[in-house]
């Protein structure tokens, strides 16, 4: 009777042992899935906060005085502003290989700012120098007449497989 006992006991035990042990397994399971599920929230806002510095300059605004929509005019700042935070960014993530910059590549972090002056086609403005770059809103900032020289953002695309900004075409309006 006294090893019956002693038998029940230890199968007892390790009845215990086990369902603590699955408690745990299942625990675990379901924290590891809500800490993935925050890490992925907070990188699909990091993404969003990235892009929305490119897409603040892109589409149409409605103007109140003419009842329509019109097209968001950028100035050469503007232009200056963004190829210095595609340049911030290609830095970043050491991206300055001449390699990583083909148009449109989508599978790379790398961000590519081209525009377009009628036939006049500036590529790469993310590789300018700042002096480059300063020469560059020195001298398009006005038109022939004094008024202030407007672009537009023509393209934006977005990589499907990283969800952020790779390329921005500009062109005069």
């Amino acid at each position: 009777m006294e090893n019956a006992s002693k038998a029940l006991i230890i199968t007892a035990s390790v009845l215990l042992g086990l369902m603590i042990v699955s408690v745990g397994v299942v625990l675990f399971k379901s924290f590891g899935g809500f800490s993935r599920e925050i890490t992925t929230e907070i990188q699909k806002k990091q993404i969003s906060e990235f892009n929305a510095q490119f897409l603040k300059y892109e589409g149409k605004s409605f103007n109140s005085e003419t009842n329509q929509n019109e097209i968001i005019k950028i100035t050469t700042h503007d232009i200056v502003t963004l190829a210095n935070l595609a340049q911030k960014n290609n830095i970043e993530y050491e991206l300055t290989d001449k390699t990583q910059s083909k148009k449109k590549n989508e599978s790379t972090y790398y961000v590519q700012i081209n525009l377009e002056e009628g036939t006049n086609k500036n590529r790469n403005l993310e590789k300018w120098t700042e002096k480059e770059l300063t020469n560059f809103m020195q001298e398009n900032n006005m038109t022939g007449n004094n008024q202030t020289k407007y672009y537009y953002i023509n393209n934006i695309v977005i990589s499907h497989i990283t969800g952020r900004v790779t390329y921005v075409e500009i062109k005069l309006l």
